[in-house]
């Protein structure tokens, strides 16, 4: 489907998708050993299902995923009957925080709001990656998808942290506004990217929609922030 600006543009289209809901928690209530291999939960699964319907007439024309398992079954729920490839691309894997550090955390508000000092330079998450790293990480590879000009309606099925680099990028801000984005399981954002019709040199951007929850619009079901459900858990169970 091709889309034009009002100024001649080509207007191509980036829906970001959050992976469906996952456990990272285990039966004793601790963080699991490995969180690059957990799968979705039967409820990610329903989610990136009812996604799929819901946007069951977009035309996407590309599909670009993190290698992680959970972007990959989401992206293959949400696609489920298109004929599309589905491509992994390690660059857009979520934020990895030092299992040393990770596993001396006793306060669980240190996990709930490990987001909170992104902008500071030279921050970390949870001891691991640094945010300004990841984001030069992540930027270079949305930029090397919008340079190849063969589509456009893109799916792009990542993270909870690393949507919110590719918003920040939208908007112009960077890392200035990472914390004050969250992103629920199975959500989605579009972004409209203006390119100049024969350089391919991006013109605008614009976020069109954020968060977008097909199975609980108005977030009425949980106000948790991403990261407080996950410690929200980890409570339960350690309480139980």
């Amino acid at each position: 489907m091709l889309r034009t600006a009002f100024d001649g543009s080509r207007r191509r289209r980036i829906y970001v998708f959050r992976h469906g809901d996952v456990s990272y928690v285990d039966d004793q209530g601790n963080r699991v050993a490995d969180s690059t291999i957990v799968p979705l939960t039967a409820w990610g699964r329903e989610q990136a299902a009812l996604t799929g319907k819901a946007l069951a007439n977009i035309p996407f024309d590309r599909a670009v995923v993190s290698s992680f398992p959970r972007s990959v079954e989401t992206a293959s729920l949400i696609l489920q009957g298109r004929d599309i490839e589905i491509e992994q691309d390690p660059a857009f894997v979520e934020f990895q925080g030092d299992s040393a550090a990770r596993g001396a955390i006793t306060d669980l508000n240190d996990l709930a709001y490990a987001f909170r000092h992104a902008a500071v330079p030279g921050a970390r998450y949870v001891g691991g990656d640094s945010f300004e790293e990841v984001n030069d990480r992540v930027v270079t590879a949305l930029e090397r998808v919008l340079a190849e000009p063969e589509w456009e309606t893109l799916a792009l099925v990542a993270h909870g942290g690393i949507n919110r680099l590719v918003l920040g990028w939208a908007f112009g801000t960077g890392l200035a506004v990472f914390s004050s984005i969250d992103q629920h399981t199975c959500c989605f954002n579009i972004i409209d990217v203006d390119v100049h019709p024969e350089t391919n040199e991006v013109v605008r951007k614009t976020v069109r929609a954020m968060n977008v929850t097909t199975y609980d619009v108005a977030k009425e079901g949980n106000h948790l922030l991403s990261l407080e459900q996950i410690a929200a858990r980890m409570q339960k169970k350690i309480l139980a």
